[in-house]
């Protein structure tokens, strides 16, 4: 199993590699399987994406299914027309997926926006002053947030549902269900609630 690094400009036509690392413009014409890709420069891929690691520094546009064990973005990273299926998603940076974000665990303290965020432990903390949020309109995002223990802080949701809830400030959300404890923000707005919950006081 090759290794394979781009640092100008190059493409890769899929199959299996060891490790992907794209230190300057990389495309991926066809589906690739590797145990590692690292991308510090800007990456492009057409097909589906199977790794243990993914770690984005840079820009990554995936246009098919991410499944991958850990995915680390501290960088931009899309998946235009897909769905990520993890372990563990971390991410730092900006984060957009079209379709589901499926995960054990998802750590953000950066943007992340999806249609549904699915886990076990979902923590979202995109920590965004007032002041900036005149300016940054895309704040973290998702149609529908499901876990266990969820706990978030500057983010839009129309639907979140889990056992353990904590609503930290600057968060917008229309539907809440909880069946355990819940806690919520002053500075947050939760429209409507239900469940067999314990509102916790801060």
């Amino acid at each position: 199993m090759q290794d394979i690094r781009i640092d100008g400009v190059g493409k890769i036509n899929g199959g299996e590699y060891g490790v992907v690392r794209i230190d300057g413009i990389g495309e991926c014409t066809g589906d690739v399987t590797a145990k590692t890709i690292d991308i510090d420069g800007k990456y492009k891929c057409q097909g589906v994406t199977k790794a243990n690691l993914i770690d984005c520094d840079g820009m990554a546009t995936f246009s098919g299914n991410v499944q991958v064990k850990t995915l680390r973005v501290d960088g931009l990273c899309k998946i235009n027309s897909g769905s990520v299926e993890a372990e563990e998603v971390d991410c730092d940076g900006s984060m957009t997926v079209s379709g589901q974000i499926s995960a054990d665990t998802v750590l953000a303290d950066g943007l992340i926006e999806a249609k549904e965020i699915v886990g076990d432990r979902v923590v979202i903390k995109s920590r965004i002053s007032k002041l900036a949020r005149l300016f940054i309109k895309n704040l973290s995002k998702a149609d529908l947030i499901e876990a266990t223990t969820i706990e978030l802080e500057g983010v839009t949701a129309r639907t979140v549902n889990g056992s353990d809830i904590t609503i930290g400030p600057g968060c917008q959300i229309e539907t809440l269900d909880c069946n355990g404890r819940l806690f919520i923000h002053k500075d947050s707005t939760v429209k409507t609630i239900t469940g067999d919950y314990t509102l916790i006081d801060p």
